[in-house]
């Protein structure tokens, strides 16, 4: 039987690594990027790749905390803060490398917890007015935008496919 749970697994797996309708999967960009071009300004006013992907981890986590640990989990992200958007300096110190590593090992978990969620939830409020299933559809939405955002990075840097 096809759920809604599956579909959203089936469509974080085809954003993150599938062949998606609209061009290149996350991971097909990334990689094409090292990083040089990872953490790369090329755009001045504008996040690094390496910033993207890892706002893009903290939402995905967000999903997961959520997931994993219903209502007594407590989102302390804000826009724009540290957490939402780490420094270009923090993230080169924790390596281009370690981050495609956190943002695969989340993947992996992603999909667990869908894979052993109750389909009831997806109606359940964790917050005023947000179910879980907007924040699943939000995650997946987020990340489509993302891949945008740096497919256009990449023109600017010339990055073209192997």
């Amino acid at each position: 039987m096809k759920t809604e749970l599956s579909h959203y697994s089936r469509q974080l797996a085809q954003v993150y690594d599938g062949r998606p309708w609209y061009g290149d999967s996350l991971l097909q960009k990334l990689e094409q990027i090292g990083p040089k071009e990872a953490f790369a300004t090329p755009v001045p006013g504008a996040h690094s790749i390496a910033q993207i992907v890892a706002h893009m981890i903290t939402w995905r986590t967000v999903l997961t905390g959520r997931l994993s640990l219903k209502n007594e989990y407590h989102n302390t992200v804000t826009d724009d803060d540290e957490q939402d958007w780490p420094s270009t300096a923090a993230l080169q110190a924790k390596g281009w490398q370690k981050l495609l590593k956190e943002l695969a090992d989340n993947q992996v978990e992603l999909l667990r917890l869908l894979g052993s969620t109750d389909e009831a939830l997806l109606d359940e409020t964790y917050a005023e007015a947000a179910t879980y299933r907007s924040l699943i559809e939000g995650v997946i939405q987020h990340d489509v935008y993302h891949i945008g955002q740096i497919g256009l990075l990449m023109t600017f840097m010339k990055i073209k496919k192997p």
